[in-house]
């Protein structure tokens, strides 16, 4: 009963969160057309989605077929793993809003909103939303046990190692010192851990 309701669970993050690193790569390298074709973007980005959700729903049976025997390890894994990436996804949300997290304000650079956001989960760490994606897809791998999706979930944190580095460099471009000084306090995707994020910030 739990293996097929985490299958289930597993599928639909997959089908949501798989397609997000392949996306952004393609945006980020060349950020200079789709900011070009402004909001037109987003209708190219549908397409893509639906080909991944036809892809992973048509080859579940193959993704789900091979797994690595569950314990209590396993399960509290995969569920400390979830919980984590769940914070994050509110904390991310709360911190910039919607219009930030659907990349208007990448697709329009002189957008109002446009900003170094230092508050809250950012004031932490530079990409909670990354982590969050790496970490969700992962807890996927523990809830199910398939070696597949455990292989997803590595070549997933790979692509946002390189994502990563590639967002950066458009926001020096951007935003330059601003942003400079802002990756010399905040780390990437691992807290600090003692020193509050204003003290870290205002040194």
């Amino acid at each position: 009963m739990f293996s097929t309701f985490f299958d289930y669970v597993a599928l639909l993050y997959l089908i949501l969160l798989l397609w997000i690193p392949f996306y952004w790569l393609v945006f980020h390298t060349a950020i200079r057309f789709w900011r070009r074709i402004g909001n037109r973007a987003f209708w190219i980005a549908l397409p893509v989605w639906l080909i991944f959700a036809a892809a992973i729903f048509i080859g579940r049976n193959v993704l789900l077929a091979r797994r690595i025997d569950r314990d209590a390890l396993t399960w509290a894994a995969g569920g400390a793993l979830f919980i984590v990436g769940s914070w994050l996804d509110a904390q991310t949300r709360h911190a910039l809003g919607w219009r930030r997290l659907v990349g208007l304000t990448e697709l329009k650079p002189q957008h109002r909103l446009s900003m170094v956001v230092r508050k809250g989960i950012y004031a932490r760490m530079r990409h909670p939303r990354y982590l969050l994606y790496m970490l969700m897809v992962l807890s996927m791998a523990f809830l199910t046990g398939a070696l597949a999706i455990f292989l997803l979930a590595f070549l997933n944190i790979l692509m946002y190692q390189i994502i990563a580095p590639l967002e950066e460099r458009k926001l020096l471009d951007q935003y330059g010192p601003l942003y400079r000084d802002y990756q010399r306090v905040v780390p990437r995707f691992v807290p600090h851990i003692g020193r509050s994020p204003e003290a870290r910030i205002s040194s």
